[in-house]
């Protein structure tokens, strides 16, 4: 059965999950799919490598539902990679509503709802469609400390949408830890980062379960662009 490890001992940020997957899946990062948008569809062109899904740069944001029909509207992409990015934004819509005070229906995102917001989730489905693991594992979460600058003022870490994935965690996975690194002072675990983790269906791995399972047939490790003064998100594959 073919494993996939990821370590988030150094944090997970969504960008850092699909680079990541797609270097294992010996996919370029510039030959994944386009997002189509039909020209009644909102487009958000300026997005960043590292979403943080904090700031609110459009003044306006999109719908779930109209996540969920971009998603379906893909014909480029599988069903099952379709089917990836829909559980990674599941996570977010749950969180987000938790956050402010919204359903699943009345919910908008700013920065995790724009086009390359999507693509990337829908980019971890393909690539995930590529590796094919038998099971995913994560290792405990650790988050940094301290304040981040949003467009709402200074906000504690983790951010809240992270803290209410975490607490979603502690009631379906109980086993799963997170921890905090005081020497850090920002952010390690953004909103997409989390929800990717969750969303692709990770499950805690037991202690040394990573080195007793099988042989490591890939490995990388990638940076996020907050410089925490510790090292990147790695990922294995284990085949047993």
């Amino acid at each position: 059965m073919k494993t996939l490890y990821f370590d988030c001992t150094n944090g997970v940020s969504g960008d850092m999950v699909l680079h990541a997957l797609t270097e294992l899946a010996g996919i370029e990062r510039n030959d994944l799919a386009p997002l189509h948008i039909h020209t009644h569809e909102h487009s958000h062109e300026h997005d960043h490598a590292h979403d943080h899904g904090h700031h609110d740069h459009s003044g306006h944001g999109r719908s779930y539902e109209d996540v969920k029909h971009i998603i379906d509207s893909q014909q480029q992409y599988t069903q099952r990679a379709k089917e990836t990015a829909q559980s990674i934004y599941a996570v977010v819509a749950r969180a987000e509503a938790s956050v402010h005070g919204a359903t699943l229906e009345t919910v908008h995102f700013h920065e995790v709802g724009r086009d390359q917001a999507i693509a990337n989730a829908l980019g971890i489905g393909a690539a995930l469609d590529v590796i094919g693991p038998g099971r995913v594992i994560v290792s405990k979460i650790n988050d940094g400390s301290g304040f981040v600058d949003c467009a709402h003022g200074r906000i504690p870490v983790p951010v809240p949408a992270v803290q209410a994935m975490m607490d979603e965690c502690g009631r379906i996975y109980p086993a799963l830890r997170f921890d905090t690194c005081t020497d850090v002072d920002t952010e390690m675990v953004t909103p997409s980062g989390l929800a990717a983790i969750i969303g692709i269906g990770a499950v805690p791995a037991e202690s040394g379960m990573m080195f007793m399972e099988g042989q490591i047939t890939g490995e990388t490790e990638v940076k996020g662009t907050r410089d925490t003064g510790r090292g990147g998100l790695r990922v294995y594959i284990i085949e047993s």
